[in-house]
């Protein structure tokens, strides 16, 4: 049985020192890891070197493409503008070695690191409280949980492509662990890491605030007893350093006048910026997942953490949760870390779960680390209890906690195939369709966000195709990039002007622009059924067609069309990347619908059979193969049930 000391435990004089070295003459011998330093660097740099070695040596698909245009001269990327990440990815450009992405993704896996090492130090005080764990066994415990919790895919995947995430842990990890430090020093003790944590927190704020304030509400566990120890006056003192952190905001405006090559929202006046930074953009959009019950959605998102942290984990945490309520002067952490888990995961399950959308998971870094603290918890004060009935036996406790912390690589294995980006090299493949093999002077109307974000990192990159003219028809509605766009190339206002005010493309206006430059649509089920006579498949794009557009022309461009597939698919390889498979499914998906809508059915039901392959179950392309079993041939089929409106 555990004995544990009475629920109204004094722990006040358990002020941790830097290194949480017990004093000459302890019995506890076994504490005596090293300095501060050398603890950092053994929860360091293990993770460091796995991050760098899994690194992608460019960008991933999703966000990364439009964060390495972003940061190729410190521009800003979609609201609400995330600045600190312009400035510090942004950083990478001052690196001497390799591409763009690879350095930004060099820098995210440090961080990355960083924030796998200010966990172990977070865990740590936290199984300092109480007087529960015995000193020897609190950092490797520690040590164990935080590896395992930065081997799981949530936390592996941010730290090897350019994004905002492992930013975003490194300094919510780093404010906790100083809330933590602070609320168990004494009244004589350093109210410095509060002002530190405050700072954390704006930089935080400044980098993705949703995810920010969510570790807000936790903070309000840990506060009373803080305020008892130093009085009101370091709270106002944290709000200065918050505001200072939340300075990094004004980067914004003044970057944004003068005009980077990425400048989504133009912030540079008052109602502009207002517009950026509260994401304004995103407040009228429903994604289709958040349409599911909110009790569905939450279901999905506890799978995903049971699948990624391990299901025998979350069953420990409990164990912990338990332990830690059933003292007094533990209970508060308890408190904190329950409450950091509850709303990180109902955070992202009220705006929505996508699975197998690895942005989406990063929301569940920080819920992650609440669970593994628990469990560390309980299995450090199982073995305290062990280590008391073995009296004769002082090292079998330490041992089994570092045998723990070996233990990590098992998740790491878990993990890596899912996680790594060594050798990824698809965005690259896709870039020859995309972008350079377009002809010169070439105008390409885009409705994928990700293929829109694909061409401007590899524009960005490359710089070997200014000739070119990409329309993100989706972010049209973003302040001054219609303005931008006629400002530079006056072509183009009579078609962006009809689209801006009717929602659609003009087919007059479209045919009009292709006399005097090549025009291209990517093909989506938001292409008019009327607009398809009027084009034809070329490269990855669909050309638009012009009054001396001849038959050989079509049928050139069709050919060029089967090569462009050919190829792509011989030089991706297998397996596939995850998001590889979906930007391949959804072109076949398009390509279909061209094809059936036209009349050309057995292309369509080719195409069909090459989007089943990458996925059996995909019930858009199941239903649409049935319509096609049926039809006749040389008979246009009917897509409207098939597209989005």
């Amino acid at each position: 049985m555990i004995a544990f000391p009475p629920r109204n435990y004094d722990t006040s004089a358990l002020a941790l020192d830097g290194d949480l070295t017990p004093k000459s003459g302890s019995a506890d011998h076994g504490a005596v890891l090293g300095s501060t330093t050398n603890k950092i660097l053994l929860a360091g740099l293990p993770p460091l070197l796995v991050y760098l070695l899994t690194s992608a040596g460019m960008a991933h698909w999703l966000d990364s493409g439009e964060f390495v245009a972003a940061a190729a001269d410190f521009g800003i990327s979609h609201p609400p503008g995330q600045p600190l990440s312009a400035i510090l990815l942004g950083s990478a450009n001052l690196f001497p070695v390799g591409s763009l992405a690879f350095r930004m993704a060099i820098l995210c896996a440090l961080l990355g690191a960083i924030a796998v090492t200010a966990l172990v130090f977070a865990f740590e005080h936290t199984l300092g409280a109480g007087n529960l764990v015995k000193r020897s066994l609190r950092f490797p415990v520690a040590l164990a949980a935080a590896w395992w919790v930065g081997g799981t895919y949530a936390w592996w995947f941010q730290a090897v492509r350019p994004e905002v995430y492992a930013l975003q842990a490194a300094l919510t990890c780093i404010g906790i662990e100083r809330l933590l430090r602070v609320s168990l020093a004494n009244r004589e003790g350093d109210v410095r890491p509060l002002y530190q944590g405050a700072l954390a927190l704006g930089l935080a704020l400044a980098n993705h605030h949703y995810l920010a304030i969510l570790a807000l509400a936790p903070a309000l566990w840990l506060l009373p007893s803080i305020r008892r120890n130093f009085g009101w006056r370091p709270f106002g003192w944290s709000l200065a350093f918050v505001g200072a952190g939340l300075a990094t905001y004004l980067y914004l405006p003044v970057r944004a006048s003068t005009e980077p090559y990425l400048n989504l929202g133009d912030p540079s006046t008052p109602g502009r910026f207002w517009w950026v930074v509260s994401a304004q953009a995103f407040q009228k959009s429903v994604s289709p997942d958040a349409v599911a019950p909110f009790s569905e959605r939450l279901a999905d998102v506890l799978l995903v953490t049971g699948e990624d942290l391990h299901a025998a984990l979350l069953v420990v945490s409990l164990l912990g949760a338990y332990f830690m309520f059933r003292v007094g002067s533990t209970r508060k952490y308890g408190l904190f870390w329950l409450t950091l888990w509850l709303v990180y995961a109902l955070g992202r399950a009220s705006i929505g779960f996508v699975h197998g959308n690895p942005d989406a998971i990063a929301y569940f870094m920080l819920s992650y680390a609440a669970i593994a603290v628990l469990a560390a918890f309980a299995l450090a004060v199982l073995l305290s209890a062990l280590a008391e009935a073995l009296p004769s036996r002082p090292k079998v406790a330490p041992a089994i906690a570092i045998g723990m912390a070996l233990f990590a690589p098992v998740q790491a294995a878990r993990s890596l195939d899912a996680s790594s980006l060594a050798g990824f090299t698809d965005t690259d493949v896709f870039d020859d369709g995309l972008r350079r093999e377009l002809p010169s002077d070439a105008v390409v109307l885009v409705h994928n966000p990700q293929t829109i974000f694909r061409f401007w990192g590899g524009e960005a990159e490359e710089m070997n195709r200014p000739d070119l003219t990409m329309i993100p028809l989706p972010l049209l509605t973003y302040p001054k990039l219609v303005d931008r766009f006629v400002r530079e190339e006056p072509e183009l206002k009579p078609l962006l002007r009809s689209y801006v005010l009717d929602g659609s493309l003009s087919a007059a206006e479209l045919q009009s622009l292709a006399t005097m430059r090549p025009v291209f649509i990517e093909m989506d089920v938001r292409v008019d059924r009327e607009m398809m006579d009027l084009i034809v498949p070329e490269h990855l794009y669909y050309r638009v067609l012009t009054a001396d557009t001849t038959d050989t022309d079509e049928a050139t461009a069709m050919r060029s069309h089967a090569v462009e597939w050919g190829s792509l698919y011989e030089r991706l390889g297998r397996p596939l990347d995850p998001q590889t498979k979906t930007q391949l499914l959804w072109r076949h998906y398009a390509d279909s619908l061209y094809f059936a809508a036209v009349g050309d059915s057995n292309a369509a039901r080719r195409t069909v059979d090459a989007g089943l392959v990458l996925n059996p179950d995909a019930k858009e392309l199941r239903a649409l193969s049935e319509v096609l079993e049926t039809a006749a041939p040389g008979e246009p089929i009917n897509i409207r049930p098939f597209t989005i409106r």
